[in-house]
């Protein structure tokens, strides 16, 4: 799914910036900022914030969950990242 939102152009520095800071791109970013945000009503309609399976639910909903299908060894990327992680912080 698509967005569109106008953000001023502070805002919008801002978060290229944490997004760069991130290494992920802006689109990834905001995708996963808003998804940690999402709150459901509980209990007599307080707001609560999403169990693991029901964040891991709408991030499947969301299509941020398996978009990635060039890795196919998720084991092996992730090791990968985290030894150029600290190549990078080693130095």
């Amino acid at each position: 799914m698509s967005i569109v939102v106008n953000l001023p152009a502070d805002l919008e520095k801002t978060i290229a910036a944490e997004a760069a800071k991130a290494g992920m791109t802006v689109s990834d970013y905001v995708a996963g900022r808003l998804a940690q945000g999402i709150t459901t009503n509980g209990s007599h309609g307080s707001k609560r914030r999403l169990t693991g399976p029901e964040l891991v639910q709408r991030w499947k909903e969301l299509g941020l969950i398996g978009y990635r299908s060039d890795i196919t060894d998720p084991e092996a990327h992730s090791r990968r990242l985290r030894e150029a992680a600290q190549r990078r912080t080693a130095g």
